[in-house]
């Protein structure tokens, strides 16, 4: 696999905080890759120092080649890293499409000349229209983001990150509040962008979906590393089931 993004020796602190403490990873083209690890393991602050939150406090974040740490999130989005968040905060008073077709224009509003660009071109409408039909949000496509349920704007989140036309897309939990339907949904939208060569990262909390749809799994435990490999070589590590699996067991 050619490789797509690497992390070295990454470190986010705020204080004497260590969020993220000396991490270390590679992300291949085509690859689905899930993070997990238990509340607090600093997966959230991961993506945030990835994708531009952030600037990490120490280490280099390549994409495609390019040392890419601490460049704003915009400008990540632009070379195609795009993320989602845990909490879906969408133009509320606009429709599902104009939701998207707001995403769109981060490659289309760059300058002062944006201000006086149509946002609905028939390029720009056509673009959004294959995206929500891609992502299952044709029957709520007029409606207001505000008037639909939490399942569907998890696939918005999604459809507005994949409008961007992304060579990396980074979920964070995805699945997060979601009744099993809604799960369900999200998560066969997810095997058919991987089935499509999709490259992806993924937080995702619900364990059974991580090891069904992701090839290889890393583990965070506050901040750290502490396993890397395939969801079964991940799921037998004791190490995995004392910090995370251990969890579970006990709750």
């Amino acid at each position: 696999m050619k490789e797509l993004m690497r992390i070295e020796d990454l470190k986010m602190y705020f204080g004497g905080l260590k969020a993220i403490d000396g991490f270390d990873l590679t992300i291949n083209q085509g690859e689905t890759l899930g993070i997990i690890g238990p509340n607090g393991a600093g997966k959230t602050t991961l993506f945030n120092a990835i994708c531009g939150v952030y600037k990490p406090t120490a280490g280099k974040v390549f994409f495609e080649g390019k040392e890419v740490q601490g460049t704003p999130a915009h400008e990540m989005a632009k070379m195609g890293i795009a993320r989602t968040f845990q909490i879906s905060k969408p133009l509320a008073g606009l429709s599902i499409f104009d939701n998207v077709v707001a995403a769109a224009g981060v490659h289309e509003y760059t300058g002062i000349s944006s201000y006086f660009k149509k946002s609905h071109t028939k390029e720009v409408e056509d673009k959004v229209a294959a995206v929500i039909k891609r992502t299952g949000l044709e029957d709520v496509a007029n409606k207001k983001a505000s008037d639909v349920s939490l399942g569907y704007l998890r696939r918005l989140e999604i459809a507005r990150a994949l409008v961007t036309e992304p060579k990396l897309i980074m979920l964070d939990e995805p699945c997060a509040g979601l009744s099993n339907f809604a799960i369900n949904e999200i998560t066969e939208l997810v095997m058919k962008l991987k089935a499509e060569g999709q490259s992806i990262v993924l937080i995702e909390h619900n364990l059974p979906i991580t090891m069904k749809v992701c090839d290889r799994i890393t583990v965070l435990s506050y901040g750290k590393k502490i396993a890397e490999g395939t969801p079964d070589e991940v799921k037998n590590d004791r190490g995995v089931i004392e910090a995370y699996l251990g969890e579970e067991d006990e709750d």
